[in-house]
């Protein structure tokens, strides 16, 4: 398996688990909650002065929200 081989399998391992977990947080209803604990984890980074990447809320907006 080449290496470009081995990084879109890995990417689409990793696709499906964002769809697992986003799928877990709805049957949970723990959207808020993470949302969150999330965002305050953003904003303890910013006051670090680091630069925060995109939180979960952001990755899995469309789980979170899907009907």
């Amino acid at each position: 398996m080449s290496d470009d081989e081995r990084i879109s399998s890995l990417e689409h391992r990793v696709r499906e688990l964002q769809t697992a977990v986003a799928a877990m947080v709805r049957h949970f209803g723990i959207e808020y909650e993470i949302d969150a604990a999330e965002r305050a984890r953003i904003d303890k980074i910013g006051a670090e002065g680091n630069v925060p990447s995109r939180h979960v809320s952001e990755l899995y907006a469309r789980g979170f929200h899907a009907p």
